[in-house]
């Protein structure tokens, strides 16, 4: 049984398990990778190599209030336990980290990520005076 760890883990190995599971990956051009999926979802390896962070962007609509960004914001982070909503001046973070520590199966990364795509749906439910492009 195959263990992804902090000491084997990499970007190459991440998408060559997301490609053997028929996942659409590619690399921006910062050499980052992504899944494009239902969302275009970036996958990183933490700094110190104990977690693989699952990350989505979205940008907010021309004329979104401020007090409404910071509103939905907190209502992802207070109703989702398994995502974090950060907000930055124009963009909305939706992330995940999974923690590696120990090794886990690359099944559990692909399973976290499937867990991750459903989380943005439930985030995406709050935005209920549609701030999100």
């Amino acid at each position: 049984m195959e263990l992804i760890s902090s000491e084997n883990i990499t970007r190459d190995l991440l998408r060559a398990h997301f490609d053997q599971a028929y996942f659409n990956t590619g690399l921006d051009d910062k050499g980052s990778l992504f899944v494009k999926d239902k969302f275009k979802i970036y996958i990183d390896v933490g700094k110190k190599k104990q977690n693989v962070t699952f990350s989505v962007y979205f940008n907010f609509q021309d004329g979104a209030v401020e007090a409404d960004r910071k509103v939905l914001v907190e209502i992802i982070n207070a109703s989702l336990m398994q995502v974090k909503a950060v907000l930055s001046k124009n963009i909305l973070t939706l992330e995940y980290d999974l923690w590696i520590e120990g090794g886990v199966q690359p099944k559990n990364i692909i399973l976290a990520y499937r867990g991750f795509v459903s989380q943005i749906s439930a985030a995406l439910a709050k935005d209920e005076k549609r701030v999100l492009k």
